[in-house]
């Protein structure tokens, strides 16, 4: 039985027509590669996010295309911007492109990070989306100050999300409990209790 062929990875001054080409027809390992590659274009590496999205972060040519290309990254469709925003290493400007997206989900994959700014959880405290700002009020970093706001959201699935929350302010604390939404004042209850839900 004979050993199986060594996979022709992107040589290091591959071209961009090349590694375009490997990055539509190669093999998984060879795609890889080709998104660390720094010869690799803008839209290669919008190609091969979705699929890699550590991969292209770790890029040494993504700051300079970055610069050079940005209106290329621009284009790159919300399933890729919220794969590469879902990564906890994904830079600020990565996050920023990703709220910016009319794709919801690439904003939602801002809000489910674990590690989200100050800053940026105010940014997605006052999204039209009332997921993201639910998100938001479950962060564990939720800055205090967006505590009475979340409380006096106009949808009460933001104000459930807060409700769910362990030690909320005594004054936090009354608001939802006086909720006109049933389902957030059982929330209170249940959480100041340790009642688990059924």
């Amino acid at each position: 039985m004979s050993a199986p062929e060594p996979l022709a990875l992107p040589a290091p001054n591959a071209t961009a027509e090349q590694l375009s080409r490997l990055a539509r027809q190669g093999p998984a390992p060879v795609r890889e590669a080709v998104a660390r590659h720094p010869n690799a274009p803008a839209e290669v590496l919008g190609l091969l996010a979705p699929e890699f999205p550590e991969a292209v972060l770790q890029n040494p040519a993504l700051p300079l295309l970055r610069l050079a290309q940005m209106a290329q990254i621009q284009t790159w469709p919300g399933r890729t911007l919220a794969k590469l925003a879902a990564v906890e290493g994904a830079p600020e400007w990565v996050q920023e492109l990703a709220m910016r997206h009319p794709d919801p989900q690439a904003q939602w994959a801002v809000a489910g990070r674990a590690s989200l700014s100050a800053e940026r959880l105010r940014q997605l405290a006052g999204r039209r989306e009332w997921q993201l700002r639910a998100a938001v009020a479950q962060h564990p970093a939720l800055p205090a100050d967006l505590l009475p706001l979340l409380a006096a959201d106009p949808d009460y699935g933001v104000r459930l999300s807060l409700a769910a929350r362990p030690e909320l302010p005594a004054e936090v604390l009354k608001t939802l409990q006086r909720d006109p939404h049933p389902l957030v004042r059982r929330r209170t209850q249940m959480v100041s209790t340790g009642t688990r839900p059924l």
